[in-house]
């Protein structure tokens, strides 16, 4: 492709847009039109004044929080028909910006998503992260009943994106599967996995902010299904298994942790053992708190 967009939702992101903004100006092969554009969305510490020390790199307000608003407000305002995403927390790798371009080539690509890698793990939450694949964007396309392309790293055509209404700006979490469930909806086309389109993302490192995400993954989760009750629907079954799988972690978990005191186990696996559980955890906490609130009229 000759031309595209790339809009960065920024918020409190001065420790890492600068290293980001660094890797998408030094991307080999750019394509002929390209504008990048980031969204600054009410920070109060200094991004607006890091990207403002980048020439040729436009910088736009957005009041409205949420990632949604943010990426409407850049939508609106690109200019070119290919409209890329990563987040100010990531780093793409030299040629991330002509491999995820590389299946618009195709007439009948509309979205597409990237390879998503951690960055550098070293604590055990960031183990767990990379190891657990969370960010496993070959399992997100294909992930049912909701695949979808993750925002910090996809592309879609502007035209697609803004048939579809653009972003829902309601939702704090979840808004790429919502997004991706409308344009995939509309025009019937699979999620083109653009595998070399490489990026490295800065991800949670301490089990309580490992905790905070799950939780809000799940809250995620517990929107799509209330948002589409007449595609999917949340029954006994699935809370059933849901409540297995949590038992068999926590299980797992505790023998992991016996093993490990008769040095029986590795301290690695005991570590991702308990971590699993913590992230299964306050993930069915978030999607149960989101989808009952809302069934009995409180906060979902």
């Amino acid at each position: 492709m000759n031309s595209a967009s790339v809009i960065v939702p920024a918020y409190n992101a001065d420790a890492t847009i600068g290293d980001m903004l660094r890797a998408l100006l030094g991307q080999v092969q750019p394509p002929a039109a390209l504008e990048i554009i980031v969204v600054d969305n009410a920070s109060t510490d200094r991004t607006a004044d890091v990207v403002r020390g980048f020439p040729g790199v436009r910088l736009l307000s957005e009041t409205k929080r949420g990632p949604a608003a943010a990426r409407n407000t850049g939508l609106h305002d690109a200019r070119n028909e290919i409209v890329v995403h990563l987040d100010a927390d990531t780093l793409p790798t030299r040629t991330w910006l002509r491999n995820i371009l590389a299946p618009f080539s195709s007439p009948s690509t509309v979205l597409a998503a990237g390879q998503t890698l951690c960055f550098y793990p070293q604590t055990p939450v960031e183990r767990y992260i990379a190891g657990a694949g969370v960010y496993d964007t070959e399992r997100a396309i294909s992930r049912l009943p909701f695949p979808f392309a993750p925002s910090l790293n996809m592309a879609v055509r502007r035209s697609a994106a803004l048939d579809v209404g653009g972003w829902t700006e309601e939702l704090m979490t979840a808004e790429d599967v919502d997004f991706s469930h409308r344009v995939l909806k509309r025009f019937g086309t699979p999620i083109a996995f653009a595998r070399d389109a490489v990026l490295l993302h800065r991800v949670r490192s301490t089990p309580a902010q490992l905790a905070a995400m799950a939780r809000s993954y799940g809250q995620g989760v517990a929107c799509m299904y209330l948002r589409y009750r007449d595609e999917v629907q949340w029954d006994a079954l699935k809370t059933a298994k849901t409540t297995g799988r949590l038992a068999a972690r926590a299980a797992a978990a505790g023998m992991l942790r016996v093993g490990q005191a008769l040095a029986l186990t590795k301290q690695a696996d005991a570590e991702f053992a308990q971590l699993h559980y913590v992230w299964s955890r306050n993930f069915a906490s978030g999607f149960y708190e989101a989808y009952y609130g809302a069934a009995r009229g409180g906060p979902g």
